[in-house]
């Protein structure tokens, strides 16, 4: 009696099995993905990791021309021009986080908070609000506030969607990361307290 060879049939079965295995481990990874960023949204935020292949999340310019450049910034690159900030988001050497209102959130400000806005005094001291000087690391995350250049606290939580409100504006995931910094969009203009 001849024994049959049952080798070949074997390696396929085999193959079969771990073929299933492994598609369903790369399933189980990429749905995990969702989850993981509403784990971490804070740090995913302010701490965007980019590469120069992904243009819409990285630039090789400064903030300055970055914001000049996307005409969702109109209102906010005239404002810094006005109150003498967008040259000092040109300097380099400096590293700096800017929370950016777009031009519907300076459209949404009321008429007389506008009017007081436009005050020089006032608009130099709202728009530092906006800035962080450096990055921010992940203990001032942790903490929950982080100190703008203004001289008062910006609150981060987040809400039960998983967004990270900045005191009461959404944080607009991907940050893009600038030559010198980090630009959040925002969907509110930010008022210092007392404001």
């Amino acid at each position: 009696m001849r024994k049959q060879n049952l080798n070949p049939l074997m390696t396929n079965h085999w193959f079969k099995k771990l073929a299933f295995l492994v598609g369903m481990t790369v399933f189980a990874t990429l749905s995990s993905f969702p989850v993981l960023a509403k784990i971490y949204p804070r740090y995913a935020l302010f701490q965007p990791s980019a590469y120069s292949s992904s243009p819409y999340r990285t630039s090789d310019k400064n903030i300055a021309d970055v914001l000049t450049q996307d005409k969702k910034y109109t209102n906010l690159v005239y404002e810094l021009k006005q109150a003498g900030l967008l040259e000092k988001l040109k300097q380099p050497g400096q590293q700096f986080t800017i929370f950016a209102p777009t031009d519907s959130a300076f459209n949404a400000l009321p008429k007389d908070t506008f009017k007081q806005f436009s005050q020089p005094e006032n608009r130099i001291k709202v728009l530092q609000y906006h800035l962080v000087a450096g990055k921010v690391s992940r203990e001032t995350l942790n903490q929950g506030a982080v100190t703008t250049l203004e001289g008062h606290q910006v609150k981060i939580s987040e809400n039960s969607e998983g967004t990270v409100l900045l005191n009461d504006a959404d944080g607009k995931y991907p940050s893009t990361l600038a030559k010198n910094g980090v630009i959040i969009e925002i969907n509110k203009v930010l008022l210092p307290p007392g404001f």
